[in-house]
């Protein structure tokens, strides 16, 4: 029978994984549905945390993190770029190949893991598991965003950096109130919304989502 701690162990393991699939990916449908794979265990690791640490609050933002940003948002994204052609969402030519970013990503994991040894952080068993895995979250979604040439991609990786801030903020504190986590998840809706449109107009107006594409309206 697994302890509480393995179970902390284990799901941090599974988020990591889950982060992984995002790197290795190449087509936006394969990126979202694994960012939507994230999050869902990612909204159970609240779960857990609320049950390890009995607050019964962290229980409704599992729920929240569960409807929004693992249902809702990934369902505009796909509702706002479904006219775009094929091969614009698929990722051919990114800066880093596959298996070096899975390389790379693995040593982001290792440098968070010495990070979080060097913080003076009170330390309790939810931080000592989740507080590193916050942190790669964090370091791989700011990875993707440079490495990868494709502006749905660039949203993705936003995405995977708001959850290791999110994952952050709750290891930490053990949740906000309501009323801010509502806040919070609102704004990151909006600002989904907000982004599909300008990509969608970015493929209109270029045929492409690459974001080499920008550097012709710089004004010189």
């Amino acid at each position: 029978m697994p302890t509480q701690i393995d179970l902390l162990y284990i799901s941090a393991v599974i988020l990591l994984i889950a982060t992984f699939g995002i790197v290795v990916r190449r087509g936006f449908s394969d990126w979202l549905h694994a960012y939507r794979y994230q999050t869902i265990i990612l909204a159970g690791v609240v779960a857990l945390i609320a049950f390890v640490t009995n607050i019964w609050e962290l229980y409704i933002v599992s729920a929240l993190t569960l409807g929004i940003k693992a249902i809702i948002i990934p369902k505009v994204l796909f509702y706002v770029t479904k006219k775009l052609d094929s091969p614009i969402k698929l990722e051919t030519n990114p800066y880093v190949s596959l298996r070096i970013s899975v390389i790379f990503s693995a040593l982001l994991v290792t440098m968070s893991y010495f990070m979080t040894l060097q913080l003076p952080i009170s330390s309790d068993k939810t931080i000592d598991v989740f507080l590193p895995v916050s942190f790669s979250l964090f370091f791989i979604g700011l990875f993707i965003i440079i490495s990868r040439r494709k502006a749905l991609n660039q949203i993705v990786g936003l995405l995977t950096i708001e959850n290791g801030l999110f994952l952050f903020a709750v290891v930490i504190t053990h949740g906000f109130s309501l009323v801010i986590e509502i806040g919070l998840m609102a704004d990151i809706l909006v600002g989904v919304i907000i982004s599909s449109i300008l990509l969608f107009r970015m493929s209109r107006t270029f045929d492409s989502i690459d974001i080499k594409n920008l550097e012709s309206l710089r004004d010189d």
